[in-house]
Parts: structure tokens; sequence; C-alpha cells
């Protein structure tokens, strides 16, 4: 195993980000694009998903990375081209959002460690909850 390779994984975070209301159903087909685009993107950008969640409430990824690429740049990443893709397969959600700004909510919890804390998750969604 080379250095670089082994230091490429020892970084682990926990992401998390909230679709704004009505987003979108993301538990059929709408969530199944979510999930392969956001595999597809953490495959280009050489980002090793442990778990990836999708639902209504939330997104979740846990995974490792680079220790040289910092957590913003992580989640703007996903959050900015993810929602490119979905308003390209899903124009309705591009009509919607386009009098809002933004398929996603403002903001980010990003947690280190191998366990994301359900106390912090649940303060994060009710913070966000205005």
């Amino acid at each position: 195993m080379m250095r670089n390779d082994y230091y490429r994984y020892l970084v682990k975070y926990h992401l998390v980000w909230c679709p704004k209301p009505k987003a979108g159903n993301f538990y059929g087909t709408a969530g199944d694009s979510l999930k392969e685009i956001l595999l597809t993107l953490c495959s280009k950008y050489r980002y090793e998903i442990h778990s990836l969640e999708v639902n209504n409430a939330f997104i979740h990824i846990f995974l490792s990375v680079d220790p040289s690429v910092a957590p913003a740049d992580i989640i703007r990443t996903l959050k900015s081209i993810s929602a490119v893709h979905l308003f390209q397969q899903f124009p309705e959600m591009r009509t919607f959002y386009g009098r809002r700004g933004s398929l996603w909510k403002k903001g980010y919890l990003v947690s280190t460690g191998d366990i994301l804390d359900a106390e912090i998750l649940q303060q994060f969604l009710d913070d966000l909850s205005f």
C-alpha cells in the first residue's frame, strides 16, 4: 500500500443536508435518481461511501475522503451538482424551485467519527424547521 492510499481514507465524515419543503418525493423515482447521482459524484471525486440514506426529511452520507478535502467543499459539490442533475431529470422540480431559488435548505451538518449521534441529528433537523 502506498502512503497516499493510506491517508486517502483516513478521514471520515457524516454529512447531512435537507431538501426544502415539498422538494418532491425522495422515496420514489427521484430518490432513486438522487442516490445514483450521489454515487456517481462520489466515485468521480474519489469519496468512498460507507452508507447513504435519502428520504424526504434529509440526505445522509457517511464517507471517507482524502484529508486535503474540506467538508465544505464536499457538501458544496454534492448539493450543487445533484440539484442540477435532478432538475435535468425532473423538469417539474426545476419549475417549482426556480421560484424558490434552490432545491436544498441552507446549511448542513458535518460530524466526524464512526457514529452519528441521534440527538445531534435531531437538534440539527429541529433548527432547520423554521
